[in-house]
């Protein structure tokens, strides 16, 4: 489907190789920042979170980063085609590369994760999922650089990565707010979303499960993604 259409926006996405999946729609839907004004979407794909924040939160300024030339202009296209497109730049960019002397109050992520999986053909979605580009090493500095004192960053990684992605935040100083047990269906742990800040609090534990048994959405997943989705989920 080269065209995802959401809401009050739509995702073109002909050019880039991963498509909107319930990964974006459950991070962009579950994250929440306190009167935030600048967002910076680490990997942003297709822009997809970058925009489903923007219809939640009257942010004043959006950056999305992408390092893949073929989803930055999907992302391109996307944002100047929202109703959002004048707070939000779409940067053909490696967060690594990345400099900027204002602090963002707000981070969200999506980022590659096949860390020890072989690698796809296909050289675009290898770099889409693949760890190479964005270590969580590289992906945690990246937050530490950016995030204001006060800010907030959210990252949807594998549920099986998440013991040791915290423990590596804990090295820089970066501490668990929010962990969310995302279940692909009862009983089936499969993503972790976890949010990131520089002050220590106790965190908040909740879990989300996106279908049940007989594979169709949960109701809680269909409240959740109401507010996006174009139509009635079945």
């Amino acid at each position: 489907m080269s065209v995802f259409q959401f809401k009050h926006f739509q995702i073109q996405q002909k050019h880039a190789a991963l498509k909107v999946g319930t990964d974006s729609m459950i991070l962009g839907s579950l994250c929440y920042w306190d009167a935030p004004k600048r967002l910076l979407d680490i990997g942003t794909g297709t822009g997809v979170l970058a925009l489903m924040s923007a219809q939640r939160f009257p942010f004043e300024e959006i950056i999305g980063l992408e390092i893949s030339e073929e989803a930055f202009t999907d992302a391109v296209e996307n944002a100047k085609n929202s109703p959002f497109q004048s707070a939000i730049s779409i940067f053909n960019q490696a967060v690594q590369d990345y400099q900027t002397e204002l602090p963002f109050d707000a981070i969200i992520s999506n980022p590659p994760f096949f860390e020890n999986s072989s690698k796809n053909s296909d050289e675009h979605k290898s770099l889409a999922r693949h760890t190479d580009s964005l270590s969580f090493d590289e992906l945690l500095n990246s937050i530490l650089n950016f995030l204001s004192p006060d800010g907030k960053a959210w990252i949807i990684i594998p549920f099986e990565a998440s013991e040791s992605f915290i423990q590596l935040a804990d090295q820089k100083n970066l501490f668990p707010a929010d962990f969310i047990t995302i279940f692909g269906k009862p009983n089936k742990h499969t993503r972790a979303i976890i949010s990131l800040q520089k002050k220590q609090v106790e965190t908040k534990k909740s879990s989300f499960c996106i279908r049940d048994e007989q594979g169709k959405y949960t109701q809680e997943y269909k409240e959740l993604t109401r507010d996006f989705h174009d139509r009635v989920l079945d």
